[in-house]
């Protein structure tokens, strides 16, 4: 007679914001080894709004998740900075990552930033 032995299961969320107008965020779930999507969306989504109903509709909750994975690049600087930083703030508060462990951005070249706004005169006291 054989036992079936307990599956290690793990939850993982990726975020894709490298492209400013069309984000991706996916929940997987690892299984011994196996991973499958059970969620998926794209295009200009919420992507805390879209965490949030992913783990609503799973029934799992934030700390269930093993890692949150930003694609670090290259990409939109705006978008990168945006991905990273979700995946930072709850990897850090789930305690999956130290501050000296947060992952960073890779630009793939410096930034394009354009003077185009006019600055106003200061008001007088």
């Amino acid at each position: 007679m054989s036992m079936k032995t307990a599956e290690k299961s793990e939850y993982k969320i990726y975020i894709d914001s490298s492209k400013r107008d069309e984000k991706e965020v996916r929940l997987t779930k690892v299984t011994d080894g196996e991973e499958k999507v059970l969620q998926k969306k794209s295009g200009n989504i919420d992507i805390v709004g879209t965490i949030r109903d992913f783990l609503k509709k799973e029934k799992i909750k934030v700390g269930d998740v093993s890692e949150f994975i930003p694609n670090l690049g290259p990409g939109s600087f705006t978008g990168l900075k945006i991905g990273v930083t979700i995946s930072n703030i709850l990897n850090w508060f789930n305690g999956k990552k130290s501050l000296e462990n947060l992952d960073y951005p890779e630009y793939g070249g410096e930034p394009n930033i354009s003077k185009s706004c006019q600055v106003l005169p200061q008001k007088k006291s």
